[in-house]
């Protein structure tokens, strides 16, 4: 049984999409009028067919080249005849593709390969509405949170998700994350669109206050641990407890131990 649920914030749109309830790999992805939020996992594409034709959705605005978030892109920019606008950091990973693990298959499929039709501009104006792109990397090279500047609304494609992470993906950037969650504190917007949570309403600002402050606390007694002899295991057991089954499915792609390996790596000098 798939997920599929479907709920409006105003004029937004806002989709879950999975596999499975059982399996924590469920996307948002979110309509405003004829624009795309992101275009979900691949081997959710019916379902996304049948809301873009629902929609008439004419354009698609990407946060990063993930293949939970632009899975569908070039089926849409091809059969549909969606406008795709991405990173210029997007561009080789949609048009070339990337390696994907046996897990991330499973979960999300593979996207199809195709070339954006524009690369972002700081402003971008559609109809009525107008998009400030803001350059938010950590997660990936080219993720972006996405704010329309009339009704303070913000995108934050995977930048947000959890208030207290324990668990980082290769690649992913510790330090980064904290500096793109800082840059969001000096904008001004009045609710969140996260692409695994949903809607944030309620005190969004001080929800990335809080999840900055436990980053910094994390990183702070990373070192501390570090430098006083404990090895990047006995950190993580001792911080975070141990590796749950998510990590072994996911062959410790996701996983602690990569996040205090992260901390270590990029603040122990």
């Amino acid at each position: 049984m798939s997920v599929f649920e479907e709920a409006r914030y105003g004029p937004i749109i806002y989709v879950k999409l999975g596999i499975s309830p059982a399996i924590n790999a469920s996307v948002h992805l979110f309509f405003i009028n004829n624009i795309i939020i992101d275009s979900a996992q691949n081997n959710q594409r019916k379902q996304i067919e049948f809301l873009v034709e629902k929609q008439k959705t004419k354009y698609c605005l990407l946060t990063h080249y993930h293949e939970d978030h632009s899975g569908n892109a070039g089926l849409l920019q091809k059969t549909k005849h969606v406008t795709v606008f991405a990173h210029k950091n997007s561009v080789n990973y949609l048009q070339d593709g990337y390696r994907l693990l046996p897990y991330e298959k499973l979960m999300w499929g593979t996207p199809k390969l195709f070339t954006p039709n524009y690369t972002y501009n700081q402003l971008i104006d559609i109809d009525k509405l107008k998009f400030q792109i803001i350059d938010t990397p950590g997660h990936s090279r080219d993720s972006v949170c996405i704010l329309e500047l009339n009704n303070g609304w913000i995108f934050t494609g995977d930048l947000i998700i959890s208030a207290k992470p324990k668990y980082l993906k290769k690649g992913e950037k510790f330090n980064l994350q904290i500096k793109s969650l800082k840059k969001l504190l000096k904008l001004d917007f009045k609710t969140i669109f996260c692409a695994h949570r949903g809607v944030i309403s309620e005190n969004p600002y001080e929800l990335i206050k809080n999840k900055i402050e436990y980053m910094e606390t994390l990183r702070y007694n990373t070192i501390k641990l570090y430098k006083n002899g404990y090895s990047a295991k006995q950190i993580r057991n001792r911080l975070l407890g141990k590796d749950s089954i998510m990590a072994a499915v996911t062959f410790y792609d996701f996983s602690k131990l990569n996040l205090i390996k992260e901390v270590i790596k990029e603040n122990y000098k």
